[in-house]
C-alpha cells in the first residue's frame, strides 16, 4: 500500500474528485486529507450549485483530517511526519508548502494543475483561458518544489478548445481531464516508474487572482 496525503481546499470541487478517486484506489492508503482552517473557503466555489466540504467527506470516510492555519507550524509538520507518507498529492491547495514540508514524503510531492504548464501557471487558469480565448488547453501533474507551478512535468494531457468557451465550461472539462490524469498516473506512483521532464520555462505564462483585475 502506498501511503498518501491529499492537500486541497475545504470546499474545492477539484479536490473532491481527487479525494474520491484516491479513497477508491485499492493500492493507495489515503492516510490524511489536509484542508484549510475553519471558516476559510476558496473563492472559486462560493456559488456552487452543489457545494462540497472535503473535511466532512474525509471524516465520513474515516480519514484523518488536518486543518493548519500555517503549513510551517511545528505541530502540523510533526503530524505529517508521524503519518510517514510516501506521497503528497496536491490539488487546489492555496497555502504554500515550504521546503521542510515538501521533504517529508518518502517518495514525492506531486501537484495536479488544470492547465498545460508552463502555460497558465498560477491561479484560476480556467478564468484566464476563457479571457484569452485560448484554443490550446491541457492539464498537468508536476513534481513540487518551492517555486509556483514550475516543477518538472510527470504527466500531461492536452485539450483542444474552440476559443469561445466560458470559464465554467473550461473549468469543468479541465477538472474531468485532471481526474482522468490521476487515474493514469496512480499506477506509475505505485510502481515508481514515472519520469520527470523539465518545463520549458522560457514559455511560461503566469496569472494571478482574477479579483486583482
Amino acid at each position: 500500500m502506498i501511503n498518501t496525503v491529499l492537500f486541497t481546499e475545504t470546499n474545492s470541487v477539484f479536490g473532491d474528485g481527487f479525494l474520491s478517486l484516491l479513497d477508491e484506489e485499492k493500492e493507495i492508503d489515503l492516510s490524511a486529507v489536509v484542508v484549510r482552517s475553519d471558516g476559510i473557503e476558496c473563492d472559486y466555489y462560493l456559488d456552487e450549485a452543489h457545494p462540497v466540504n472535503n473535511r466532512v467527506t474525509a471524516q465520513e470516510k474515516g480519514i484523518m483530517t488536518l486543518a493548519p492555519e500555517r503549513t510551517d507550524s511545528p505541530d502540523f509538520i510533526e503530524n505529517l511526519r508521524e503519518i510517514k507518507p510516501d506521497y503528497f498529492i496536491v490539488a487546489n491547495y492555496q497555502l504554500r508548502l515550504t521546503k521542510n514540508v515538501l521533504q517529508i514524503p518518502r517518495l514525492d510531492a506531486i501537484n495536479f494543475h488544470p492547465s498545460p504548464l508552463p502555460k497558465y501557471a498560477g491561479l484560476a487558469p480556467f478564468y484566464w483561458m476563457a479571457k484569452n480565448h485560448e484554443v490550446n488547453g491541457g492539464v498537468s501533474a508536476i513534481h513540487m518544489d518551492v517555486g509556483l507551478d514550475d516543477g518538472d512535468i510527470i504527466a500531461q494531457q492536452l485539450l483542444k478548445l474552440h476559443g469561445d468557451e466560458s470559464a465554467q465550461q473550461i473549468r469543468d472539462s479541465h477538472f474531468e481531464a485532471s481526474w482522468r490524469l490521476l487515474g493514469l498516473v496512480l499506477p506509475t506512483l505505485v510502481d515508481q516508474s514515472y519520469r520527470y521532464v523539465p518545463q520549458d520555462l522560457s514559455q511560461r505564462t503566469y496569472y494571478g487572482s482574477p479579483d486583482a483585475q
